[in-house]
């Protein structure tokens, strides 16, 4: 566990609280996408509305100038589209997303959170507090996203089988389903599972 990973996560426990592991986690490749009609509409931040033309037209310039590398590029982008990301990773979760690991799936992709979370664990829940720095932003700004009480996970599991990812976890719930997450090393996966176990 990084040591600025446990300071950013210290703001956020309750009184007598004790953080017992924090690290960046991101969901596994292998998850779908939920559908959309799942998910509430995403309303675009202010910036991103100001930037969507400009950044149209320099997309439109590059295919004008260079067009040969434009479409390399998309063909390029449609093969790996074209195998899905589990026939790569394996399953990334068991159950529908009317399960816990379904809800909790949803639930990373409500409310704008990007890429990465932050997964503090502690004696009495999973905590995930998302990035909210604006692109210009260099330091991480974390805001509560989601959390789930110990009694409403079973299990953080190292090692899945078939699966040759390294710094992954299976994050399993009582109803048996489960959602896998990874993390950007196999140490930080040995001690999130070690730190949930004790």
């Amino acid at each position: 566990m990084l040591d600025r990973d446990r300071q950013a996560a210290t703001p956020f426990l309750a009184p007598g609280e004790r953080l017992r592991a924090a690290a960046t986690v991101s969901l596994a490749p292998g998850i779908p996408h939920p559908p959309a009609e799942l998910l509430p509409p995403r309303q675009p931040a202010e910036w991103e509305r100001k930037l969507a033309r400009p950044i149209g037209l320099l997309r439109r310039a590059r295919a004008l100038v260079d067009p040969v590398a434009s479409a390399t590029g998309a063909v390029g982008d449609r093969i790996a589209d074209a195998v899905p990301d589990a026939a790569w990773h394996g399953r990334g979760m068991d159950g529908g997303w009317t399960s816990a690991a379904g809800r909790f799936v949803l639930r990373w992709y409500e409310d704008g959170a990007k890429g990465d979370c932050l997964l503090a664990l502690t004696d009495r829940r999973l905590l995930l507090l998302a990035d909210r720095a604006k692109p210009w932003q260099l330091d991480p700004v974390y805001a509560p996203h989601h959390e789930l009480p110990r009694h409403e996970t079973a299990a953080l599991r190292r090692n899945p089988k078939g699966v040759l990812q390294r710094g992954r976890v299976d994050l399993h719930f009582p109803d048996g389903s489960w959602a896998a997450l990874t993390t950007p090393l196999p140490s930080t996966a040995d001690e999130l599972a070690a730190a949930y176990a004790s």
